[in-house]
């Protein structure tokens, strides 16, 4: 055991451990911090293997622990890549974001925003080590809930969807991240330690195959009160951008249409001051906030104090994309000085410290009328995609017929698939890397972000971020991207 430690320093995917003392631990916590997404009986002193998923209470607890440290954490962690940092670092990959402050952060940040990472930056390593470590815990969920006598079906059957909506959420983001990465299914150390990179194929072949289970296992209803656990339409959601990026653009519209026909949901979306708040009627998943006196990381991290540069800033390029009058510059935008009207940043969240008044929106329905609109358009339906983007404009303008006029069904395929990556980019900013993975699977990347990059440094192959150089030392079996 001290030999594979030493050869495996840090790497939480190839550590040699006790599935079920892990999630012993991590039930405990959720216990602790996590009443909102459910309520359980105080634990024991000790639980043994048996004893974690002969329960209801237990496993459920189990499961809402990755939820908690979805919110609980930042960078490398369990929290990198939900919980802000896909924000910040796809925004900063893409033409979003600047970062402008001076600090020790200052370096591996401006590798982003300039295209010229390495495969030792920290952020990076991150995003991978926190991403399999949530695949380590959904996959020993999994197995701790096939072998289990002691609960109800019904929990069992949620429990299974939650932890393979988990699976598929997490490799989605891996996959779009870094291309090919190893498709890990078990928590047998011996295979995962070894494992090569898997075809970007397979592991969208496996996100797929893991949300139509999910939506199979979990129910309609929401777990929770409120959209704080996952349900069936959340899997839906995902797996209707999950077609939308592989170009399946049938299957996208058949889901985005389910998911918006279901009946859980407003038919109306609701004003752009309400979006974000944690009653939000257009929110599909959320994440409730667990830090003392915190609001959402978003809300943290990016608003600014007057008078003050923000440490993200706005682009030009995100600036110069909203037409004039559009109500989300005025509303989504803030502006920190009059004097410099450059200091801009994202203000969709408008809570930090104080008061829990706002919850962190995963997936929101605006985001399912945009797949809708793309996939129609791609299938040559124009006239069904317009509809779907005058559905987000017209809730943008909120009733002002001199902004945002309704985009023309007379429109050709090309120009209407240029008006959804604008409304995309208007519409998404500064949410969850959607503008950098859209400028990647639309082939646009080279276009827009070579000439922002100092010279040099975009390569083709930028378009993916390095594998660290830790897990390459750790498994000799990964290879490098071609870029690095």
């Amino acid at each position: 055991m001290e030999k594979m430690k030493k050869y495996i320093p840090g790497t939480a995917r190839n550590m040699r451990r006790s599935r079920f003392t892990c999630l012993l631990a991590l039930a405990i916590m959720s216990l602790s911090s996590c009443k909102k997404f459910v309520t359980v009986e105080d634990p024991p002193t000790l639980l043994t293997q048996d004893k974690v998923f002969n329960s209801d209470a237990s496993a459920t607890a189990a499961m809402v622990s990755i939820y908690t440290s979805m919110m609980n954490d930042i960078y490398g962690s369990n929290g990198s890549f939900v919980c802000f940092a896909m924000s910040e670092l796809g925004g900063m990959s893409a033409d979003e974001l600047a970062y402008t402050q001076s600090s020790t952060v200052t370096p591996y940040f401006l590798q982003f925003s300039n295209h010229a990472l390495t495969p030792d930056n920290t952020y990076v390593g991150a995003l991978w080590s926190d991403g399999y470590t949530y695949i380590y815990r959904a996959n020993a969920i999994l197995e701790g809930l096939a072998s289990s006598t002691g609960m109800s079906d019904s929990v069992k059957t949620q429990l299974t969807g939650e932890a393979h909506f988990m699976r598929a959420f997490c490799y989605f983001y891996l996959v779009n991240i870094f291309g090919d990465v190893p498709l890990e299914l078990t928590t047998d150390y011996t295979v995962n330690m070894h494992m090569p990179r898997t075809a970007a194929a397979s592991v969208w072949g496996q996100v797929v195959a893991d949300l139509q289970t999910a939506k199979t296992n979990m129910s309609d209803a929401y777990p929770t009160s409120g959209r704080l656990r996952p349900n069936k339409w959340t899997a839906s959601a995902l797996l209707a951008r999950a077609f939308l990026y592989q170009g399946k653009w049938q299957d996208a519209e058949n889901e985005s249409t389910a998911l918006l026909n279901s009946g859980v949901y407003s038919t109306t979306l609701p004003p752009l001051t309400q979006v974000f708040k944690m009653t939000s009627t257009e929110a599909i998943w959320q994440l409730q906030p667990v830090a003392a006196n915190a609001n959402t990381p978003e809300g943290t991290h990016f608003l600014t104090v007057a008078n003050t540069q923000p440490a993200f800033e706005l682009t030009p390029q995100v600036l110069n994309a909203f037409e004039t009058g559009d109500p989300r510059l005025t509303n989504w935008v803030g502006f920190s000085s009059t004097a410099n009207p450059s200091w801009a940043y994202p203000a969709k969240y408008k809570a930090g410290a104080g008061a829990l008044s706002e919850y962190y929106v995963v997936f929101r329905l605006a985001e399912q009328y945009l797949i809708r609109a793309e996939a129609r358009i791609q299938q040559g339906n124009i006239a069904g995609g317009v509809a779907d983007l005058n559905v987000i404009r017209a809730r943008a303008r909120s009733g002002d017929t001199t902004v945002l006029p309704d985009v023309l069904a007379s429109l050709s395929q090309s120009d209407a698939l240029s008006a959804v990556m604008h409304e995309r980019q208007v519409e998404l900013f500064a949410e969850w890397g959607h503008r950098w993975f859209d400028l990647a699977r639309t082939n646009q990347a080279t276009a827009v972000l070579q000439p922002l990059s100092p010279p040099n440094t975009w390569k083709p192959g930028s378009i993916l971020y390095p594998v660290p150089a830790t897990e390459i030392l750790a498994n000799p079996a990964l290879t490098q991207n071609a870029a690095y």
